[in-house]
């Protein structure tokens, strides 16, 4: 070998071995430290394990701890990831977690932690890319300091705490963001919308159920091209669905419910061919449902409790993976689509008509203009609630094949002809109200 190639392999062979030594003094660090975090939130019985005098000296093993592979740490690996959902912590976020050098993934969801947003403390996880506080008590108003996080952070939640105040515009410092979720939280004011649109890489956002001003929906989303998951619901939306949403193509969640949204429901909507849960309602929508209907993909529907009109055209028969659609509390009338719920695997409707898929078990139909008469053969059907509308017709007189019916409220129709005997056939029944109709005769 020349003294060329073996200055090489020396040279080599020493920068291993101060690696390694390295790489292990960290590992003994990062072993420390998560002691410390232990005994900072009062030694919880959920992290016993924790403990570097029991057998499971390695704290690779501990519970929640994932660390790198990397052999040469000896008595352990570099700590990477803290998954320590679920634990029943309480007290702060500890600025000791930022200790773990290497760490890069941190989920503390679904605690009982409080005080502030801990940004000092978790400003200095220089690598971390997953953080997860989500379903805790944490409260306070947020600063700018939010936007000294990690410029690697991939997906932040902060959903379901206390969080006050406005969204601060430094969020949209974070340039990596795929996912922001701040909904169910007490922010007020009006949030950042120019700057969360220039947040390229977002695929999930959620600012739902928060008491912001009104405002509409806001254009600058439309450049949130990759979004999938957009819940939007309970937050003071006003004005109409912009038509520039259109641009989010790939989009599978749509929820802009329980807002106050008028006009009509844009026909993009209805052609969004990867869009798999739609929720528009309680809002003040208005218009006809569409005649043409491309959008195949959809699996739930719901926008009752608007002001729409007209009837269904046949294009529904062509939702194969639908499971639930909800139109109930608008002015719609006349009948279903024959072959609704034929090919799918539809089971909760709240409309109704003559003859059902047998695949479904609850139908609530309530304040429309639905006519049409109840169904005669609906073996799996649960519930019918049907008040308000146009249905006619005679109650069927053969009860016998809706035997599994718990609940079957129909007032306020124009249902005539007698109370057939085999009512009584109905085993199951737990709540009946057929007033307000033209029945004659009484139950026995």
């Amino acid at each position: 070998m020349s003294n060329t190639c073996l200055l090489a392999v020396l040279v080599g062979g020493v920068l291993l071995l101060l690696g390694g030594e390295g790489s292990s003094q960290l590992a003994v660090g990062d072993r420390h430290t998560l002691v410390a975090i232990r005994k900072g939130w009062g030694n919880p019985r959920h992290l016993a394990s924790w403990d570097p005098a029991a057998a499971a000296a390695d704290h690779c093993s501990w519970e929640g701890v994932t660390c790198s592979s990397n052999a040469t740490t000896g008595g352990g690996g570099v700590v990477t990831e803290l998954s320590l959902h679920d634990m029943n912590l309480t007290g702060t976020v500890p600025a000791a977690v930022c200790d773990l050098a290497s760490l890069t993934r941190l989920d503390l969801s679904n605690n009982q932690l409080t005080g502030a947003f801990p940004a000092a403390a978790l400003c200095r996880c220089s690598r971390l890319r997953f953080l997860d506080l989500a379903n805790n008590a944490l409260h306070g108003a947020h600063t700018r300091d939010i936007g000294r996080l990690s410029p690697a952070m991939e997906h932040l939640n902060l959903s379901s705490n206390r969080f006050s105040g406005a969204v601060p515009l430094a969020v949209a410092a974070l340039p990596a963001l795929r996912s922001l979720l701040l909904d169910t939280n007490r922010f007020t004011g009006v949030y950042p919308a120019a700057e969360i649109g220039k947040l390229a890489g977002l695929e999930c956002l959620t600012l739902a159920v928060n008491a912001f001003a009104p405002a509409p929906v806001p254009v600058a989303f439309a450049k949130l091209t990759k979004l999938i998951y957009f819940w939007m619901s309970e937050m003071n939306i006003i004005g109409e669905i912009p038509k520039a949403l259109s641009s989010l193509t790939e989009l599978t969640q749509l929820d802009l419910s329980s807002n106050n949204l008028t006009g009509a429901i844009p026909a993009w909507v209805w052609r969004h061919e990867k869009l798999e849960y739609l929720y528009l309602n309680n809002n003040t929508l208005i218009g006809e449902l569409p005649r043409t209907v491309t959008a195949v993909n959809l699996i739930e529907i719901d926008l009752s409790t608007n002001q729409l009109r007209g009837e269904m055209s046949e294009d529904f028969d062509n939702l194969r993976n639908l499971t639930f659609l909800s139109l109930n509390r608008n002015n719609l009338s006349g009948e279903l689509p024959p072959d609704l719920g034929k090919h799918s695997p539809l089971s909760s409707i709240d409309i109704s008509r003559t003859v059902i898929s047998p695949n479904i078990q609850w139908i609530e139909m309530g304040n429309n203009k639905f006519s049409g008469s109840i169904p005669r053969t609906a073996i799996k059907l649960l519930v019918f609630s049907a008040e308000n509308n146009q249905l006619d017709g005679e109650l069927p007189a053969d009860m016998s094949k809706l035997a599994n019916l718990i609940e079957l409220k129909v007032p306020d129709n124009r249902i005539t002809g007698p109370i057939p005997a085999s009512i009584k056939l109905l085993l199951n029944l737990k709540s009946l109200n057929l007033s307000g109709n033209q029945l004659i005769g009484a139950i026995s």
